[in-house]
C-alpha cells in the first residue's frame, strides 16, 4: 500500500505541475461567483470559479506528460490505479491551465491507514523528488463531516519552475481522495488564495 500511495503521491503533484493534532470544523461557504460540478458517477461535487473551466480532454495526454517526465528523472513504473475524476483551471493560449486543480482516487486497501500517516509520507516524498520544498501549513479539518487535511506548500522538480500547491486529502471507504490545487509564474498564490481555499473545502461525497 505504501508503494502504491508513494507512487501516486508524485504522480498527483506532477499532473498538477504539468496542468497547471485535534480536528477543527471548517463549513463550507461557496461564494456567489462559483459554479459547481456533480460527478453522477463518482459521486462528488466540487464548486470553482466560473471563469475557471473543466478539462476532460487534456487528462490522458497529461498522465503520459507526466510518466514521461517522470521517467526522465528516474522515477518510473508508477501504478495505474489511481483515478483522475476532475481536472480543470482558467485555460491558456498554449493548452494548459493556470491555476489548475484536479482530484484523484486511490484504492488503500488497509482499514487501519491514518490520514496523518498518508500525508506526511506523501511531504516525504515531495521532499525526496523536489529539488527546493517549503511547507507554509498543514491543517487538519472538517470537510463534508470528514476528517481532511489540507497541506499549503511549495516545490520545485528538476528542471522546473517553484509551484505553490494546495492539497486536501481524505479517507472515504478505503479510498484516499486528493484535491490538488497548483499556480505558477507569473501568477502569485495569494492572488488566489480565497478561491482555492473555498474550492478544496466546497468537496463533497454525494452518496
Amino acid at each position: 500500500m505504501k508503494i502504491q500511495i508513494k507512487k501516486l503521491s508524485l504522480l498527483i503533484l506532477v499532473i498538477a505541475f504539468l496542468s497547471l493534532g485535534t480536528f477543527a470544523h471548517s463549513e463550507s461557504s461557496i461564494p456567489a461567483n462559483f459554479t459547481t460540478y456533480a460527478d453522477e458517477i463518482n459521486f462528488f461535487s466540487i464548486s470553482y470559479p466560473a471563469n475557471w473551466e473543466p478539462a476532460f480532454s487534456i487528462i490522458e495526454r497529461l498522465k503520459r506528460e507526466a510518466r514521461d517526465y517522470l521517467k526522465s528523472i528516474d522515477e518510473e513504473d508508477f501504478s495505474e490505479t489511481n483515478n483522475v475524476v476532475f481536472l480543470g483551471g482558467i485555460p491558456l493560449d498554449s493548452g494548459y491551465y493556470n491555476p489548475n486543480f484536479g482530484i484523484t482516487v486511490e484504492p488503500l486497501g488497509d482499514d487501519n491507514v491514518k490520514i496523518e500517516d498518508l500525508v506526511e509520507f506523501s511531504v516525504r516524498e515531495y521532499k525526496r523528488v523536489s529539488e527546493e520544498y517549503r511547507e507554509f501549513s498543514r491543517t487538519k479539518t472538517i470537510i463534508d463531516g470528514r476528517q481532511a487535511i489540507i497541506l499549503d506548500f511549495e516545490a520545485r522538480l528538476p528542471n522546473a519552475e517553484l509551484v505553490h500547491f494546495l492539497t486536501m486529502s481524505m479517507c472515504i471507504d478505503k479510498f484516499l481522495w486528493t484535491t490538488t490545487c497548483a499556480i505558477c509564474p507569473p501568477l502569485n498564490f495569494y492572488d488566489f488564495k480565497d478561491d482555492i481555499y473555498a474550492i478544496v473545502k466546497s468537496f463533497k461525497i454525494l452518496k
